[in-house]
């Protein structure tokens, strides 16, 4: 763990929430000298990240199973853990299809969330037919659509300016995969803020993309590795990883347990409501359980915060890991997965055995089904019903001859901000109110700036830095009561 600084000598910080912003924010409360308690009212840390081993050697994923490695959050964490050693990246060449008419196509190489940043391999994929290609080549003569500033959809922006074909084939599942929700719903501010810059700069969408993977191309040869990392024995490596780091340097780490209610004192501390009937008096905390549970506990004292906090939407989703035998198969699957690009009971799959090292026995394959809401369009079979609709659908296109030996359900209920229109004028509301009426209290996580691992650990970060710098000397003096 990194030596603790004396930036915050013997603060306080309380950290509400043990996901991995909570962990990070707790991380970082430590590293800087403070007196850290962390409170999870699960009875496990981790949030969304949840690993599991099974006796035969599945390491099977819950949640994320890795993170990308150009946003540096989840690396820099992982590194200052002594875990770059259990670093792995992708299995051999990254093989990711569009299922699109009924087939399985290779996406266009140097496809990125959606515009091409190669000429040639877009021209060529059979995922766009000729006329929504040479609808999308318009956007080189069109003027620019952004004039005033004011948030748009990124399905209406890019529906303007490339047509409706690639929205639908690669947008709305590239992106709206990612936050679960259709790319007509999403905010381009918030989601894909460089399509604004791209188009004030060089008008031309296309031109821009192209350019840019031109620099990007310059920059991987440079850097080399994979773009998505993840550990050997799965992503809650590196929950338990930073929990053993946090228990060595003396954090005080509560499961099991909630805060019920925050409290401003006179002296500028905070006094925690547990719902054990004990308090805790700190001089600084973060908010990292979600925009729910922060806005319950924020609406007596920053109402403007916890409303626009309330009027987030969350999406759900389902993951359904699938488990066969090689012998199901006249030939295992060997592509790392694809996303559907038309109306599917899904809205994506991962074939861990295939993208990932050490996921499986090689006597087994392991594949990961996602039905996201925009998915569901709203409703929600029961478990049985929707496994049955997924194995359907699914097992003709990897070519399983029956069913799968054993299925993994989890369900995920409301746990992913969707960044709808306006959202980064919420995410102001919320900072704005809190930086005026109660600077030592900070909201991190997926709720306002990112819903990536590296995204979410950066925040936990900056939170813990931003709610201890603002405490006021005078604070530190209060005695903690538990």
């Amino acid at each position: 763990m990194t030596t603790p600084s004396p930036a915050h000598p013997d603060r306080r910080l309380l950290v509400i929430g043990g996901g991995i912003t909570g962990l990070a924010a707790a991380y970082q409360g430590s590293c800087s000298g403070a007196r850290v308690c962390l409170i999870e009212a699960d009875d496990r840390l981790g949030g969304k990240i949840r690993t599991d081993t099974t006796t035969d050697g599945l390491i099977i994923e819950h949640g994320p199973d890795s993170f990308v490695t150009y946003r540096p959050g989840a690396s820099e964490l992982i590194e200052e853990l002594g875990l770059t050693g259990r670093l792995i990246g992708t299995r051999g060449q990254r093989k990711v299809f569009m299922h699109s008419r009924g087939r399985l196509l290779p996406m266009p190489d140097g496809m990125g969330q959606v515009l091409p940043t190669r000429l040639g391999p877009f021209i060529t994929t059979r995922t766009l037919g000729w006329p929504d290609k040479l609808r999308a080549a318009a956007d080189l003569v069109l003027p620019r659509q952004l004039r005033d500033g004011t948030d748009v959809s990124i399905g209406d922006f890019l529906t303007r300016r490339l047509g409706p074909g690639i929205v639908q084939r690669f947008a709305e599942p590239l992106v709206g995969g990612i936050y679960g929700a259709s790319v007509h719903d999403l905010s381009l501010d918030a989601v894909l803020p460089g399509l604004r810059a791209n188009e004030l700069e060089h008008r031309s969408l296309l031109v821009a993309s192209l350019a840019a993977g031109r620099r990007a191309r310059r920059s991987a040869a440079a850097r080399g590795g994979s773009v998505f990392n993840s550990l050997r024995g799965g992503m809650g490596e590196l929950v338990a990883t930073c929990q053993a780091a946090l228990e060595a340097a003396g954090t005080d780490l509560r499961i099991g347990l909630r805060v019920t209610g925050l409290r401003a004192a006179a002296d500028g501390a905070t006094l925690a409501q547990l719902s054990d009937g004990n308090q805790l008096i700190s001089d600084a905390v973060v908010l990292a359980c979600g925009p729910a549970a922060a806005a319950g506990l924020l609406a007596s004292h920053a109402p403007a915060a916890a409303e626009a906090l309330t009027v987030i939407p969350l999406a759900s989703t389902a993951v359904f890991t699938l488990v066969w035998s090689v012998q199901d198969f006249a030939m295992p699957p060997t592509q790392h997965g694809w996303l559907e690009a038309d109306p599917a009971p899904i809205g994506g799959v991962t074939i861990s055995s295939a993208k990932w090292t050490g996921r499986a026995p090689e006597h087994l394959v392991l594949v990961r089904a996602f039905v996201p809401d925009r998915v569901r369009g709203g409703t929600t079979d029961d478990p049985d019903t929707e496994l049955a609709k997924v194995l359907a659908h699914l097992q003709p296109l990897l070519g399983a001859s029956r069913p799968p030996q054993r299925t993994f359900t989890t369900h995920w209920q409301g746990v992913m901000p969707k960044y709808t229109v306006g959202h980064l004028t919420r995410a102001a509301a919320v900072e704005r109110e809190l930086a005026r009426c109660q600077p030592t209290w900070q909201v991190a996580g997926s709720a306002l700036h990112g819903v990536g691992l590296p995204d979410c650990i950066a925040d936990g970060r900056r939170a813990a830095l931003a709610a201890l710098d603002a405490v006021q000397p005078t604070t530190g003096s209060v005695q903690s009561a538990s």
